[in-house]
């Protein structure tokens, strides 16, 4: 059995929503529970971004194996700075950061997202190489392309997802570098009130 275009494809998708889902979880943490980003969460958000704007990519501009590429990078400086954060907590007198989700932190769970986009991408290049030479060519939308309700839609939230990702960054640090120790409050809202959480 081979998979058609149009069905790797959904699988693109499926991963983009995936990711936005993630980018999602990790705002209602930042914004419900108040649990403002540390550097290692920004930067794992970013290698979140980056492996799904080369499924972004795929799904606007063609499949292209670089695309494939761009998402893998992400993935793997997802999973390593998601590691690094697990070995920073790993010792017995270290405090955990954050809420966990069913026992486990958000960077535990970032490395087996992180671990599971790149192994994704992989599976992904194997399945349009075995596609035939005649699709295999293909690096530019054609009229079997994926039309779908739900693209535009899916891209969009993703697209705003990395908006607001850029906003709460450059709210919560400025132009500033990001305090190793994590941030207490939105530095270009601050009034210096230090009674303010």
């Amino acid at each position: 059995m081979t998979l058609q275009n149009n069905d790797l494809r959904v699988f693109d998708l499926a991963a983009l929503l995936g990711i936005s889902l993630t980018l999602l979880a990790a705002f209602y943490f930042q914004l419900a529970w108040g649990e403002l980003p540390c550097a290692f969460c920004n930067l794992i958000r970013v290698s979140l971004m980056i492996f799904g704007g080369g499924l972004l990519l795929n799904l606007w501009l063609g499949f292209n194996p670089w695309n494939y590429v761009l998402s893998a990078v992400g993935a793997l400086i997802c999973s390593l700075i998601s590691l690094l954060f697990l070995f920073v907590k790993a010792p017995p007198d270290s405090v955990p950061t954050g809420s966990a989700i069913f026992g486990l932190h958000m960077y535990s769970w970032t490395f087996l997202v992180g671990t599971a986009a790149g192994m994704y991408c992989v599976f992904m290049l194997a399945f349009h190489a075995m596609r035939p030479s005649s699709e295999a060519s293909e690096m530019l939308p054609s009229n079997g392309a994926l039309k779908s309700k739900s693209k535009p839609i899916i891209a969009g939230l993703f697209i705003f997802l990395v908006g607001a990702n850029v906003l709460s960054a450059f709210l919560q640090n400025g132009f500033d570098h990001f305090r190793a120790g994590g941030q207490q409050h939105y530095r270009m809202l601050y009034d210096g009130d230090i009674m303010k959480p």
